[in-house]
């Protein structure tokens, strides 16, 4: 698992040039984004510029095994037909090898129990909120949750902002279709420009929930036919009020902010080793 975001791009930069350059110079660089749990502007920047090195040495780039969030992020950018992208590898088998001495662990129907903080994709927009401010209360409970004072500020700040355009449900339903659609832009922007901000837990939490809010850049208000619409959709009245309320959930949560702590160190990315594929 790993980021691809402005605190790892030296890394990643570093690993795509030594894999397109290190000899014998190769025919073909696929990097594998199976363990990439977040990708920003900055990772994708990196992708973009190694895929055009790549073309001037000859070499051809792919991506393969995206994960939702990158595919998302590529959608948005525009630029997933930039890519060749790859099918995902089908699964090997692994049989688990215990340490000599030790009685095999017995292995839970179904197979391994999922890691405890994942939010799991595919699911709606209050959903995937609802996961991840779970997320988060657990890990104030636990006193994980820390954050610097200036963080604080944000995350207040970033709630007041987020209120003031997702109100009350009763004034947020009276309003025409365009205006919720405009609102609830609004909000996926001061999301955004949160993470901006700052770096660290309350970074990847704005990250996260931005991300889970992305679904509604593809949401028009207008009539358009199939061509002009660019793959934009009308949302449901259902739709708009699932959006609305997970914006109120997070500005819910991130008013309840109060704890702080030491800052978050920095992490270096993490590159799959062996073979050319990254």
């Amino acid at each position: 698992m790993g980021e691809a975001d402005i605190d790892t791009e030296p890394a990643l930069a570093r690993a795509l040039t030594a894999a397109l350059r290190e000899p014998p110079p190769p025919r073909a660089l696929t990097v594998d984004c199976s363990g990439l749990t977040f990708c920003g502007c900055a990772g994708l920047n990196q992708l973009l510029s190694a895929r055009r090195a790549a073309a001037e040495a000859g070499v051809s780039f792919a991506l393969t095994a995206l994960s939702p969030q990158v595919a998302r992020l590529l959608d948005l950018a525009g630029t997933r037909a930039v890519f060749d992208v790859l099918p995902s590898p089908p699964a090997e088998p692994r049989t688990p090898v215990e340490p000599a001495g030790q009685v095999p662990s017995p292995q839970r129907p179904g197979g391994p129990a999922p890691e405890p903080d994942a939010v799991p994709g595919g699911m709606g927009i209050g959903a995937q909120v609802a996961a991840l401010t779970a997320q988060i209360e657990r890990q104030t409970r636990a006193g994980q949750w820390e954050l610097s004072e200036a963080d604080i500020v944000l995350a207040r700040d970033t709630a007041s902002r987020l209120g003031a355009f997702v109100g009350a449900a009763a004034v947020q339903e009276a309003l025409p279709g365009i205006e919720r659609l405009e609102y609830l832009r609004e909000a996926v922007a001061v999301l955004a420009i949160g993470t901006a901000h700052t770096h660290g837990q309350l970074a990847w939490f704005l990250g996260r929930a931005a991300t889970a809010l992305a679904p509604v850049l593809q949401w028009r208000a207008l009539r358009a036919d199939r061509e002009q619409a660019l793959g934009t959709v009308v949302p449901s009245l259902e739709e708009f009020t699932d959006a609305e309320n997970a914006v109120r959930r997070l500005d819910a949560v991130l008013a309840r902010t109060t704890t702080h702590g030491p800052a978050t160190e920095a992490a270096p990315a993490r590159i799959r080793a062996g073979s050319r594929d990254l």
